[in-house]
């Protein structure tokens, strides 16, 4: 199990040039959202980077920060000029500007002509396209680390809040047929206190009352609860991500105990009920953290 919570960082350095990576993630109901945060000059980098993560992620709010350092030779490299070209260039483009009537090219005109400036920038920035592959995924094996960290202790403390809703719907259970039984037994006073007399004759207020007292059953509702705590567990020790299928059984989990709480008449059950309520709405909170 691993929480949608982390964080993860790693640097890659070679000849002269060093990119690192910072991932963040928080929770999401979506399928991975991405934002990157990237020099314009390496913006190409993006959907490469995408790749890659969609192929480690299945949820969660990511947001991808990318830097990078050049030393003075790798800088040197980049901005290298082929002087010979440089002047050859510049000569031929001022006598086309002179016959033209035009005004002389500047040094930047120079510079966007093909092979003026040295072929080495574009093996450097294939060179960075490499590192930040490779500091994009220690980047996200330290991620994994972190959310499988966080994953455990969210583990532990649903596993506890578990436990308990096991042990409410058991007293739950318990309390059952008794609560029956005194919904019964307040029919019955209603009835007295009214000065009607029910006989076996008399059908239709017969099955009124059945209606009433089948209505205060709980027991569908209690099997129900527990069918689903045992599918909870189940999701809990479940090597595959889970956080949608516990999101759904919190859903089913608390709409049973709507049911239940607005069934009972017996005081204790009530009691019982709300404490699962808020329980259920605890572990609905924390599965939204997990993957």
């Amino acid at each position: 199990m691993k929480s949608m919570t982390g964080y993860g960082r790693a640097t890659a350095s070679a000849d002269g040039c060093q990119v690192t990576i910072e991932i963040s993630a928080v929770n999401s109901r979506k399928q991975v959202d991405m934002r990157f945060t990237i020099p314009r000059e390496l913006g190409m980098l993006e959907p490469i980077l995408r790749k890659i993560i969609l192929e480690k992620l299945s949820r969660g709010s990511i947001q991808v920060v990318l830097s990078y350092k050049l030393d003075d030779s790798a800088q040197q490299a980049i901005q290298s000029i082929d002087h010979k070209k440089f002047a050859l260039v510049s000569k031929e483009l001022k006598s086309l500007a002179a016959a033209a009537g035009l005004p002389e090219p500047t040094i930047s005109d120079i510079l966007l002509v093909p092979g003026v400036l040295s072929d080495t920038s574009l093996d450097c920035q294939e060179l960075i396209q490499n590192l930040s592959t490779q500091a994009l995924q220690d980047a996200l094996a330290d991620l994994d680390k972190s959310r499988v960290e966080e994953g455990l202790r969210l583990k532990d403390d649903l596993m506890e809040r578990g436990k308990l809703l096991t042990e409410l719907v058991e007293k739950i259970a318990a309390r059952a047929d008794d609560a029956v039984i005194l919904q019964k037994a307040r029919l019955q006073e209603r009835i007295e206190k009214l000065g009607v007399e029910i006989t076996l004759d008399d059908e239709r207020l017969v099955k009124e009352l059945a209606f009433h007292v089948e209505k205060a059953d709980i027991t569908e509702e209690t099997v129900r609860l527990q069918s689903h705590l045992v599918k909870y567990k189940e999701l809990l020790n479940s090597e595959d991500d889970a956080g949608r299928n516990l999101d759904f059984l919190g859903q089913e989990m608390n709409r049973e105990a709507n049911t239940l709480s607005a069934k009972t008449a017996d005081m204790d059950i009530a009691t019982y009920a709300l404490t699962l309520k808020t329980e259920i709405a605890r572990i609905r909170e924390q599965v939204m953290n997990i993957e």
